[in-house]
């Protein structure tokens, strides 16, 4: 047991670092700020790939992580951490989907048909496509908020790094909602979290 929360520490610091460098290099390599009616702006751009590519390792370390956090409050967690835990863990599953999408999928689509990825075309538009994005985004931060509060509230591990999780992940996964404001909200909760997962992870380790 204390091996495998010992590694949950080094997948958390991992998980914090790298999804915080995906985020933000959107705004280094990127023309997020010309994001306007269109993603095929971005999926153009020649660092698409790789930094999509460094937020699926950073959500599957994450999501493998939350094991050592779980294992950490002992052998009868509380009903948060158990319940956000497991919600958790199926929603990073889902955001992982999706963030493969991002990498894989849309750099062909965009080769073939640009319009496809506008705003008002007929993917982002569809009864099912934008839909499961919305459920994929509720199911993860509905996990992180009940582990987070659990975290905070059990003191296992560092309060704040709790609350982190819980504030973060909503504003993170939910923050597409805002439209050509999303990146706001995004930034604070991918903040919040990384901080908080790497937080959690050094106190793992030790």
């Amino acid at each position: 047991m204390d091996l495998l929360v010992t590694a949950s520490g080094y997948l958390n610091l991992v998980a914090g670092t790298t999804l915080l460098v995906y985020w933000f290099s959107y705004a280094v390599f990127l023309p997020y700020g010309d994001l306007s009616t269109t993603l095929a702006l971005l999926v153009r751009n020649r660092h698409w790939t790789w930094i999509n590519a460094t937020g699926v390792v950073g959500a599957v370390a994450g999501a493998v992580g939350l094991g050592g956090i779980h294992a950490a409050h002992g052998p009868d967690p509380s009903c948060l951490v158990s319940a956000g835990f497991l919600v958790a863990l199926a929603g990073t599953i889902l955001l992982v989907g999706t963030m493969l999408w991002d990498t894989i999928l849309w750099p062909i689509v965009v080769r073939h048909d640009a319009r496809l990825l506008d705003f008002d075309g007929p993917l982002y538009t569809s009864r099912t496509f934008l839909p499961f994005f919305v459920t994929a985004g509720l199911v993860y931060s509905a996990g992180y908020v009940s582990l987070g509060i659990g975290v905070a509230r059990d003191g296992v591990l560092p309060v704040l790094a709790g609350y982190g999780l819980a504030f973060g992940a909503p504003l993170f996964g939910l923050g597409s909602m805002f439209g050509k404001l999303q990146v706001y909200p995004r930034t604070v909760g991918i903040t919040l979290m990384g901080a908080a997962l790497i937080w959690i992870g050094i106190e793992l380790i030790g």
